[in-house]
């Protein structure tokens, strides 16, 4: 199925025998544990959850897929989670997580993460995010300034970058960090400056792994997929980008891991 064939909308009370008729189909295909109306209600008023958040689509008069998605903010780190994601098909899969994405855009949301559902299709959609555990839970960031402002209010982090001039080449994104003994101003760029302490290249995904503490930046350095502009600072980012973890933890329920 086509996505031009499908329309992506915010939920309706009377959608919810429809969503009930979308589990029961789809028990039979994969396991999980029962949900019923009383157990989506919870879900619909969980912290970060609001009306704008909660995503079905639908083909023609059949709903296909439906996204419940909140958004909270704890230790400067605004972080939307796909809370419950389950869909017919890949077509609607792709549908819904490109509306879920759109939403946390539009909310200054610095990561996304989700828990895919079990479609061979999943793999190829997601490709750009990184695995915590294969098929449980996968993240992708939204704004690398956004993420490296919000690394850079741990005042250790600060600290240790006092009258620095850091340039971060994160895929398509360059970001400028300066940093003042109270203050840290993160700018966008179009180009890469030719005069900075440092400059300091890696994939969106390698900056992740890093932050949820999935890769270790001195393996990352040796093997290429972290660059360093100016030897004689590379001990010093290697260690830098070593403290830039996040304290966010991150919750899958267990009934879900199952």
């Amino acid at each position: 199925m086509a996505l031009s064939d499908l329309t992506v909308r915010n939920l309706r009370k009377e959608d919810l025998p429809s969503l009930m008729e979308l589990y029961e189909n789809l028990s039979t295909k994969s396991f999980h544990f029962i949900r019923d109306e009383s157990f989506l209600k919870y879900f619909m008023s969980y912290p970060g959850v609001d009306e704008e958040g909660i995503f079905v689509v639908q083909a023609a008069d059949e709903i296909t897929g439906f996204a419940i998605v909140s958004i909270t903010e704890e230790m400067a780190l605004r972080q939307g989670k796909i809370l419950e994601l389950q869909v017919k098909d890949a077509s609607s899969m792709r549908a819904l997580i490109r509306e879920a994405l759109n939403y946390c855009k539009g909310r200054d949301v610095d990561t996304v993460i989700v828990v895919p559902p079990p479609l061979e299709a999943a793999d190829e959609t997601l490709k750009d995010w990184i695995k915590f555990e294969t098929g449980v839970m996968m993240t992708r960031t939204l704004s690398v300034s956004s993420l490296i402002q919000a690394i850079f209010s741990n005042e250790e982090i600060r600290n240790s970058c006092v009258k620095k001039r850091i340039i971060f080449h994160v895929g398509d994104e360059i970001v400028e960090v300066k940093v003042a003994p109270r203050l840290v101003e993160v700018n966008q760029l179009d180009n890469e400056p030719k005069e900075a302490d440092v400059l300091v290249s890696l994939s969106p995904q390698t900056l992740l792994k890093i932050v949820f503490c999935r890769a270790n930046p001195y393996v990352a350095y040796l093997t290429g997929r972290v660059r360093v502009r100016a030897v004689r600072n590379t001990l010093w980012i290697l260690k830098l980008l070593g403290t830039m973890k996040s304290d966010v933890p991150s919750h899958v329920s267990l009934v879900d891991r199952i």
